[in-house]
């Protein structure tokens, strides 16, 4: 009621900002939306948030912060003279106190369509009848290689550290992600809102020391908690600690995933040096192989044990290799580069000519 009456008063401010004929107004109570971690409203739509006095308006902008740009256009609408509103920013939310003169604070929609609903519309279209015939064809069996490829363009991204880039290849992994979603609307078989409403309730219920009474001292204690809990849940379909892992990783962290999850149930090492020695054994068994399928699998072992020696030094495998890819390709590109500017193949170099060149690239930087 207090907001309908917020509202009539506020007929004026929202006639001068051009919002009185506006659909979808949503109203909301400054106490209430000073409770949440992220605005619980669809951005691309207006909102009008009645004040009160005594209202922490810093802890409003950090919410708001969290959806919007700390540029985004906002409006204090006066309690006296509600035809007259003040400009600010999100930015500025936290320089402005609670005041009586305030009645209301509008929240302008985003200047392009960036809400999930949005998103959802979407990809529905495209699904329709009336929407695109490839999008229309696809299935989640025909989208795996494109989940598959987003993926690893997004950790691309995250290698390469340009923000930017992986702004728009998380992008990318979300329309994968979506369009899974819609075509188990369109077979009847899941909504996103069952897909959200699942992971929701898993991360409140494994984090008991957060929506619970459960205490804490540390990271370990997080983790242990969490696989009990996921053990709990998973008791009726998996046989195995391990089975949580998926069969598709990489190998390099299936090995680090399997050894992780032995680990929190004390299989391993109690120091470091049987670490060191476990790859030295398999650095002797691998060269005493006797033959191909045996040297096949002493490289696997050896490789594995590399792998928990990486664990114990809290070294993510897959992430330090991709990283030693990434600088052989850009010195080994250095070289090539090198070989070009004097008018050579690096074919025709000299191990030793390549090697100055790897030096010198290394020099550099790369």
């Amino acid at each position: 009621m207090q907001l309908l009456k917020t509202l009539s008063h506020l007929e004026p401010a929202l006639r001068a900002l051009g919002l009185a004929d506006s659909a979808g107004l949503q109203l909301y109570q400054a106490r209430h939306l000073s409770t949440f971690h992220h605005p619980p409203f669809n951005p691309d739509l207006p909102v009008l948030v009645a004040l009160e006095a005594g209202v922490d308006m810093a802890q409003i902008g950090r919410v708001l912060l969290n959806q919007y740009a700390a540029e985004h256009p906002l409006h204090l609408v006066s309690a006296n003279a509600p035809e007259e509103v003040t400009a600010l920013t999100v930015g500025d939310m936290a320089e402005i106190d609670a005041s009586p003169k305030w009645n209301a604070l509008i929240v302008h929609p985003l200047s392009q369509a960036g809400s999930f609903e949005r998103f959802q519309e979407t990809i529905a279209h495209l699904r329709a009848p009336e929407g695109c015939p490839w999008d229309r064809k696809q299935t989640h069996t025909s989208l795996r290689p494109y989940l598959l490829e987003e993926t690893y363009e997004v950790l691309d991204a995250l290698d390469s550290g340009n923000s930017q880039a992986l702004r728009e290849e998380l992008g990318d992994l979300l329309l994968q992600i979506v369009l899974h979603s819609q075509i188990a609307v369109d077979e009847g078989t899941f909504r996103m809102t069952d897909i959200i409403a699942a992971i929701n309730a898993k991360l409140v219920h494994r984090h008991p020391h957060v929506w619970g009474d459960v205490q804490v001292d540390d990271e370990e204690d997080v983790k242990s908690n969490w696989d009990k809990l996921k053990q709990q849940e998973k008791n009726d379909t998996r046989q195995s600690r391990l089975d949580g892992v998926p069969k598709s990783l990489p190998a390099l962290s299936q090995a680090f995933s399997y050894q992780d999850r032995a680990a929190r149930v004390n299989f391993d090492w109690e120091t470091i040096d049987p670490v060191l020695a476990k790859v030295q054994e398999e650095i002797d068994e691998l060269l005493s192989a006797p033959d191909e399928k045996a040297r096949a699998q002493e490289a696997g072992d050896l490789l594995f044990a590399v792998v928990n020696l990486a664990r114990w030094l809290d070294v993510e495998p897959e992430s330090a290799l991709r990283g030693t890819n990434a600088r052989f390709y850009q010195r080994f590109h250095y070289i090539e580069q090198q070989a070009a500017a004097q008018g050579r193949e690096v074919s025709d170099m000299s191990l030793a000519e390549m090697d100055t060149l790897w030096d010198a690239a290394k020099a550099n930087g790369l």
